[in-house]
């Protein structure tokens, strides 16, 4: 590092550890308080600022697998046979919620099907991509994304896809280790990934597979050569490397404290995973355009690569944006609004056929997050643009610890301060997880922190035996049932 501080944690760092989770940033206090009314009528009076942008989320909670790392077991059915009506309810509501809102017709940046297993829709996802299709405002330039499962994807399912001109196809690899791939109650055998790669046939111009670091098990050395393989794999132009994070997931943490899983390599060599990873795929010439994903140029129309949007569909990149969520656990983040559908896909079709929105009440919010693209940028590729955080600052979004955070991560050597605005390094990119978290207001960390601490108790529970590990463990809707605290 350049800036003169020394630290004594990880790679030079303040930090002695890697996140302990790296999805739920965009959560709230829970308002007991809510009503189903406040709700819709705050999606009907959140503005349509100038810099707005609209993008859309379809969940898919349909999976035939119970990975240990995945937070989103929690509702999943194994059913597909209700994928047809699944398909025209989850239209219904993008259709009822895009016309509340003051956006109703301006362009949709970008569409992203996930779970869950997408894939299970079967033929019946051409229903969901023509119905968004015909949504007013979806353009050539609207991106889509979709997720599949490679041991259940169909011929049928990707020939819709191909179809509907999806623009990115995104399937989990997460490791190519037989033992660490039994870990995690995946199939050994990754036979499925070139019979996959062969329905595609090179028609879909992005075609994304995620990597997993930090695994149990998982040696620096596995990890790389796993990296390194799909890099030169032919028929893959973007990686998704994804940091393990334990605190998201009960299942995981039980089998580590159990030691039903193996542990977990040593700190310095889970960070030096991550730096590596970023490193590598650095000098290979891609290109970050995602959280944690990077493509590479050279394989990629340049039409295809400017319609990513870069954020995978996970929340606002700042305080104007909407990006409306439909399905059983979907969120909706519009300005000043977050919306959370109830998981059990059972729950959620009952009400959806009535025409009813079925939000899990306490879990929305009518709360302004007028800072949010200070949070939020470690997650960005493009990072903050200067204008925009002069603009939080002259309107007292930001307090005085949020302002004195960031320009201790520049003087640390996390964040690079350019004329156009603040950027991770790669070492601050190793830590991402962290600076989101510090980055926010004490309440709404706050509400993070208590999410992992559940997630860890969860986990607890399940290593002595108080709690069974099953899918149902991951539904934090119902947290005080699973951990006996409430009715």
């Amino acid at each position: 590092m350049t800036s003169g501080v020394v630290n004594s944690g990880l790679l030079g760092s303040r930090f002695d550890s890697l996140a302990s989770n790296t999805i739920d940033y965009w959560m709230l206090p829970d308002d007991d308080s809510m009503t189903m009314d406040r709700a819709l009528e705050a999606v009907s009076a959140a503005p349509a600022l100038p810099d707005a942008s609209l993008q859309l989320y379809v969940h898919v909670p349909i999976c035939a697998q119970n990975c240990t790392f995945c937070a989103f077991t929690g509702a999943n059915s194994i059913s597909y046979k209700m994928a047809e009506r699944y398909a025209d309810l989850v239209i219904w509501q993008l259709t009822d919620l895009i016309g509340r809102t003051q956006v109703s017709g301006h362009h949709i940046r970008s569409v992203h099907i996930g779970g869950g297993s997408p894939d299970l829709l079967g033929s019946h996802v051409g229903r969901v991509l023509e119905g968004i299709r015909g949504l007013p405002g979806c353009t050539d330039a609207t991106e889509f994304s979709v997720e599949m499962t490679l041991s259940t994807t169909k011929p049928a399912f990707i020939e819709e896809l191909v179809g509907h001109g999806v623009t990115k196809a995104s399937f989990g690899v997460q490791t190519l280790d037989p033992e660490l791939r039994a870990h995690m109650r995946q199939p050994t055998s990754l036979a499925h990934l070139p019979k996959v790669l062969d329905m595609i046939g090179g028609r879909i111009p992005i075609v994304n597979a995620d990597l997993i670091t930090c695994l149990p098990g998982q040696s620096l050395g596995l990890a790389m050569d796993d990296l390194q393989a799909l890099i030169e794999h032919p028929d893959i132009n973007a990686i998704s490397s994804y940091l393990l994070t334990s605190g998201a997931s009960p299942s995981l943490v039980g089998g580590l404290l159990s030691g039903a899983l193996p542990p977990q390599a040593p700190p310095q060599d889970r960070a030096l995973m991550r730096l590596n990873t970023y490193g590598t795929l650095l000098r290979a010439g891609w290109v970050r355009r995602g959280t944690n994903t990077y493509i590479d140029p050279v394989s990629v129309p340049a039409d295809d690569l400017a319609k990513i949007s870069g954020n995978e569909c996970l929340g606002q990149s700042h305080h104007s944006d909407f990006l409306i969520g439909a399905g059983a656990s979907a969120i909706s983040s519009m300005p000043g609004v977050r919306l959370e559908q109830v998981s059990p896909i059972g729950q959620w079709m009952a009400a959806a056929e009535r025409k009813e929105h079925p939000l899990w009440l306490s879990k929305c919010a009518t709360v302004p997050q007028t800072d949010a693209a200070l949070w939020v940028f470690p997650l960005r590729h493009e990072g903050l643009p200067q204008d925009r955080y002069d603009w939080m600052v002259a309107n007292g979004a930001l307090d005085d610890t949020q302002v004195r955070t960031l320009q201790d991560f520049c003087a640390e050597g996390l964040v690079r301060h350019t004329r156009q605005g603040y950027e991770l390094t790669v070492v601050g990119e190793v830590f991402m997880g962290h600076l989101v978290r510090l980055l926010k207001k004490d309440a709404n960390r706050r509400a993070v922190d208590d999410y992992i601490t559940e997630g860890y108790a969860l986990g607890n529970a399940i290593a002595d035996g108080r709690l069974a590990d099953q899918r149902i463990v991951n539904n934090r809707q119902a947290v005080d049932l699973h951990l006996g605290t409430g009715g």
